[in-house]
């Protein structure tokens, strides 16, 4: 029951993007070029197994995070959406052949074997501006950004070691907005850098966990590459940290609310075909795992029965 919650707040998020999707596909090309904000020497990739529900403690999920290291000591973290996008398109054809004729959407829960990740959307270039760490991110169609300052990680370096992808580490640990960590870098790799917002070791940090097993970051490869370091240029909601903390827990305790808002508004602002019967009335079910059809009140419900676990816990 727990998994299907969680797998249904993926889908429910699915058909919001994939109607966002349809609805901006007319104005891509107007989208401003990425501004480059430096050249990559190195990339590494991280695989990060999270717990984005705490009240379904086996509820672990993956993603694969892409850090792309620069020349001039610019860095980008952000998710390899490759598999997410690849089943979001499917869903997408389907939803535009269906959204020609009526307007309608159902919802169930077939997709268990399609794991789409924790839907994170966050971006996190360091050092740029220089000193700073900035922070990009989306809530349903609107993006926030924010900057603050860099290298506030306090660690503590031991005298541990241990032997990670053939190479040797040494242990480090910190205390950071509520959690616990331990680190483990190599110094055979002299890069201050690692997942996330973690960095400042002298050595490039291999694997971060926090005491309670609610994150972990493993590196799973890392490879010289020449690319450009991009910055979408888009017109962003200036925030800061912990008010985009208090944006995403108020979407998380009431998704529902805000998919059929933005559902609505998209409806009414996409182009109806010429000699299209459309059905203006829009319905959304959930089908439980044993087959019990729910109607949209006992989807919301269920959806607001989840504890939001974000990384960082000081907001």
């Amino acid at each position: 029951m727990n998994r299907f919650i969680t797998t249904l707040f993926l889908f429910l998020c699915t058909c919001y993007f994939t109607f966002a999707q349809v609805y901006m596909s007319s104005n891509m090309a107007a989208q401003r070029p990425a501004k480059i904000l430096d050249i990559s020497a190195m990339q590494v990739i991280y695989q990060v197994s999270s717990l984005p529900d705490s009240l379904v403690p086996n509820g672990i999920t993956k993603d694969t995070m892409i850090l792309q290291i620069g020349q001039n000591l610019v860095s980008k973290y952000y998710p390899d959406t490759r598999l997410r996008d690849s089943i979001m398109q499917a869903r997408m054809a389907q939803m535009q052949a269906q959204t020609a004729t009526e307007s309608r959407v159902t919802v169930t829960a077939s997709i268990q074997n399609q794991r789409m990740g924790t839907g994170d959307q966050s971006i996190i270039f360091k050092n740029w501006p220089t000193g700073n760490i900035t922070v990009t991110d989306r809530v349903m169609m609107d993006s926030y950004s924010y900057t603050e300052t860099f290298n506030e990680i306090e660690w503590h370096i031991l005298p541990e070691t241990d032997t990670l992808l053939t190479y040797l580490c040494q242990k480090a640990v910190t205390t950071f907005r509520g959690r616990s960590y331990e680190a483990w870098f190599t110094p055979d790799i002299p890069i201050n850098e690692g997942p996330w917002k973690f960095c400042k070791l002298p050595g490039l940090i291999l694997k971060v966990s926090d005491n309670r097993n609610h994150y972990l970051f493993e590196c799973i490869g890392m490879e010289q590459a020449q690319a450009p370091i991009e910055f979408a240029d888009l017109d962003y909601l200036k925030t800061n940290r912990r008010d985009l903390a208090r944006i995403k827990r108020r979407f998380n305790e009431d998704p529902m609310a805000a998919l059929n808002t933005a559902m609505e508004n998209m409806r009414s602002a996409m182009p109806i075909p010429a000699g299209a019967n459309v059905n203006t009335t829009r319905v959304i079910r959930g089908v439980d795992t044993d087959g019990t059809p729910m109607d949209e009140s006992e989807l919301r419900n269920r959806m607001r029965n989840r504890g939001y676990n974000p990384i960082e816990l000081d907001y």
